[in-house]
């Protein structure tokens, strides 16, 4: 059995799918600030700084690390940008085939060489793409990051099961020109009754988390407490909490944390629902 293995090949594979992972550290991980439209124009500047990379070198095997680069970096860009923009079952099928026909085209125009340029101006291409990414990094990095406003009702009526009441709701905007992911806040809520109880504050159009902001786009989403919370599930009956029967309302306050307690009954709303004390019992 030949076990001979060409160990400099070895080390320009290892090194390629180190690129390509550091890629998609980069995409996904690294820096979570940035607008995912400037990731998406890194990544493909990334495969051309790589393209021309290769068509500067003069040594064959190390073109093809170039190469092997550049698609890598390239395959993360589509990646990325199916992850996280919204494009449709069109978008992705445009995405897919228009990035097939490119490399297609590339892999005939290097065998035909059509690629082939001179050294000075690869060089050239490599440090203009190379400015033209920082630069867009350092504008990205100066501009402005999402902003949250939150507005409540001073009260609210009390829902019939299985219902919900709108405590209020949530804006989300970004003042930037490029997109921007902004990370919708958490909210709670406690109930005095006067007894204190949790309440669940939830997003009526999806849950908190990520939301894809195209520059200048705003988004304004519902805050809702369930009619289950209002209500003693434990009894059979499926009564109002002893506190709140006869009462067709309940006052709304905001607070950065739940009180201990309170001798009035309404529905305190804090920012954070992980601020909010443990409740023994309902």
């Amino acid at each position: 059995m030949d076990l001979n293995v060409d160990r400099v090949k070895v080390l320009y594979v290892v090194g390629v799918l180190l690129g390509v992972a550091a890629a998609f550290y980069f995409g996904f991980r690294l820096l979570e600030d940035l607008s995912p439209t400037t990731t998406s124009a890194v990544l493909v500047l990334g495969f051309l700084v790589f393209l021309f990379a290769g068509l500067y070198v003069e040594t064959e095997i190390l073109d093809t690390v170039f190469y092997a680069l550049g698609a890598g970096s390239y395959v993360v860009f589509v990646f990325y940008a199916i992850s996280k923009f919204d494009l449709g079952d069109g978008g992705v099928f445009v995405l897919l085939a228009g990035s097939s026909g490119l490399f297609i085209a590339l892999g005939y125009a290097s065998s035909e060489g059509v690629l082939e340029i001179e050294r000075r101006t690869a060089a050239v291409g490599v440090v203009a793409v190379v400015v033209l990414g920082l630069a867009l990094l350092g504008f990205d990095a100066t501009g402005a990051q999402p902003t949250h406003t939150a507005e409540f009702e001073d009260e609210v009526e009390i829902p019939d099961l299985p219902g919900e009441a709108v405590v209020g709701e949530v804006t989300a905007e970004n003042p930037f020109v490029l997109s921007r992911t902004a990370k919708m806040p958490n909210y709670g809520a406690c109930l005095y009754t006067p007894e204190k109880r949790m309440a669940n504050v939830r997003v009526r159009d999806g849950s908190p988390g990520d939301v894809l902001l195209g520059g200048g786009e705003s988004r304004t989403s519902e805050l809702t407490v369930g009619a289950v919370d209002f209500y003693d599930i434990d009894q059979e009956t499926e009564e109002l909490y002893e506190g709140l029967r006869g009462r067709e309302t309940v006052p709304v306050e905001q607070a950065n944390e739940c009180p201990e307690g309170s001798d009035e009954v309404k529905l305190v709303v804090v920012s954070d629902g992980e601020a909010i004390p443990p409740i023994r019992g309902r």
